[in-house]
């Protein structure tokens, strides 16, 4: 059973109230390969100055891109792929209430109730919008009694989608789009990288190298806020992870965020984790400079 409301910017939201297909965007995490290594920051790619022109693309404009994607491929009850929409529409703009409570949805969908509530409670605190709090709380009444009825199955126990076993032909499949995708950059062919790359994902969604590579495939489409967005979600999987400072440190400052982009060439160049590049530190320190 489905029921709509509707959102502060006016756009419509379906309310899950079952278990049957509505609005869904997650991803199924997994596990990342230990043996993958990403192509490296940013600038592997060398796609030209990155000052050249700010990208206009905000992302919060990416946000909301990407959340009507994965409202077109709900209604084609492509599930997995509009869930991974639905994700990079987070990854872009973490507070968007709608982005959340899709999320929540799909997540629903899939049986991961416990998430889906955390889903639903986030975009309740982020949101002043009465009907759509209401909405939030009868969605997570319902989701606490599929929990008791499923007891102590993954998804009621909140493990996210993906985060248990993987199949190795899963996994392999994933690597060899990831390898591809990480081929197609060393020849600047980025628009091939960025298909391949995304075909990674949606096999490894938590594949930390996967999101750098793709950060480096949409800088040289100068795609900046979709290579941010990348980038923060390396970031958050892997935090002690230096390449994913260099490539947001780029974005950010083709997107004229140069105070942002300082602070970010100065942590890489401060950093001494594994994936650091010593020349790059150097840079960082020269670029860091530069915006003060």
């Amino acid at each position: 059973m489905v029921r709509t409301r509707r959102f502060q910017l006016g756009v419509s939201a379906v309310v899950w109230l079952g278990t049957m297909a509505v609005p869904a965007w997650a991803q199924p995490p997994s596990a990342q390969p230990p043996a993958a290594r990403a192509p490296g920051p940013a600038t592997d790619t060398k796609p030209g100055p990155v000052e050249a022109q700010p990208q206009r693309t905000s992302q919060a404009v990416l946000a909301a891109t990407r959340i009507r994607d994965g409202d077109a491929l709900m209604r084609e009850r492509r599930y997995r792929e509009a869930a991974f929409a639905f994700l990079d529409a987070e990854h872009a703009a973490p507070d968007h209430v709608e982005a959340r409570f899709k999320l929540g949805n799909a997540l629903a969908v899939l049986g991961y109730y416990a998430r889906a509530i955390e889903e639903w409670e986030a975009a309740s605190r982020l949101t002043q919008d009465a009907a759509i709090r209401q909405s939030a709380q009868d969605n997570i009444t319902r989701a606490r009694a599929k929990q008791a009825e499923l007891g102590a199955s993954p998804q009621a126990v909140g493990q996210p989608p993906g985060s248990g076993p993987v199949a190795d032909t899963t996994r392999a499949q994933a690597r060899r789009a990831y390898e591809q995708g990480v081929q197609h950059i060393s020849q600047r062919a980025y628009a091939p990288a960025l298909q391949t790359l995304t075909q990674a994902l949606q096999q490894e969604p938590l594949l930390t190298v996967a999101y750098i590579a793709r950060g480096s495939a949409n800088i040289g489409l100068r795609r900046y806020a979709e290579a941010a967005a990348d980038y923060q979600f390396a970031l958050k999987l892997e935090p002690d992870a230096a390449s994913p400072l260099y490539g947001l440190a780029e974005a950010y400052r083709a997107l004229g965020r140069n105070l942002e982009a300082r602070d970010l060439y100065e942590r890489y160049s401060r950093s001494t984790a594994p994936d650091v590049r010593p020349e790059l530190k150097e840079e960082s320190r020269q670029k860091a400079e530069r915006l003060r």
